[in-house]
């Protein structure tokens, strides 16, 4: 390594480490009042900047910490585009640093756990992400959206009428501790749908697009409610209108 490599290789670390440890805003470069476009357009360009794969020919030795900063920088993308997660992580910046401290392993561990459970649960590996999910609970039992997600995982495809009543009281209780919790809202779209509440449903997919416009799931399902009721209405006015036509004729 040149004497110039080793220079570029020193400042390399030294800013990575700075970002390791500064918060999320500061990591990505973005405002705390910063909209949800503005974080992934940061992330994007943070990317370009700190993807590991991007290591200059000769820093190679950097890639090691450029993985770990990246996968923080991920992290930070993904709380601050969730209002949910960023009203909580905005809430533990307003702590005063010894009481944080004392739940910073416990945090950190849940938030792993969480992590591992909507990996699985992408893979459609239902227990094994219930498993990861009851730990992240344990670990952080305030955490509204931990609990959400395990209710969810509760719905079966053969539960019962009142199941799902049951698990949609669970998540009312829940939305009426944190009403600004997308997932929330979708999920008992969901199960007020299964259970043929479809005025309801609708009124939580439009609060959940309202809350997150990329969950292209709930927009689909606003779509579709709409395009039922404009089909229903269509069809109404057309049988009244013949009806009205009879009842013309006969009059004659």
């Amino acid at each position: 390594m040149s004497p110039e490599q080793e220079k570029q290789l020193i400042g390399l670390r030294e800013a990575a480490q700075k970002l390791l440890a500064a918060d999320y805003f500061v990591a990505l470069g973005v405002a705390r009042t910063a909209s949800l476009e503005d974080v992934k357009k940061a992330f994007v360009g943070a990317a370009k900047t700190w993807h590991p794969d991007r290591v200059p020919a000769g820093l190679e030795d950097a890639r090691p910490l450029l993985t770990k900063l990246f996968a923080r920088l991920e992290l930070a993308r993904a709380t601050l585009s969730d209002p949910a997660r960023r009203k909580q992580y905005l809430d533990d910046l307003a702590k005063p640093a010894a009481a944080a401290t004392a739940g910073d392993i416990s945090s950190a561990e849940a938030t792993l756990e969480f992590r591992k459970a909507e990996a699985l649960l992408k893979k459609h590996d239902l227990a094994g992400a219930e498993a990861h999910l009851r730990k992240a609970v344990q670990l952080a039992p305030s955490s509204v959206e931990y609990q959400v997600l395990l209710v969810w995982l509760q719905v079966k495809p053969e539960s019962s009428r009142s199941r799902l009543g049951e698990l949609a009281s669970d998540l009312d209780r829940l939305i009426g501790r944190e009403s600004t919790l997308e997932r929330a809202y979708f999920y008992r779209g969901q199960l007020r749908k299964r259970l043929d509440q479809l005025d309801k449903a609708h009124a939580d997919f439009v609060r959940a697009s309202a809350l997150n416009p990329s969950n292209v799931d709930a927009a689909r399902e606003v779509r579709i409610y709409t395009m039922r009721k404009e089909k229903a209405g269509a069809t109404a006015s057309a049988e009244e209108g013949v009806g009205g036509f009879f009842k013309k004729l006969f009059k004659r």
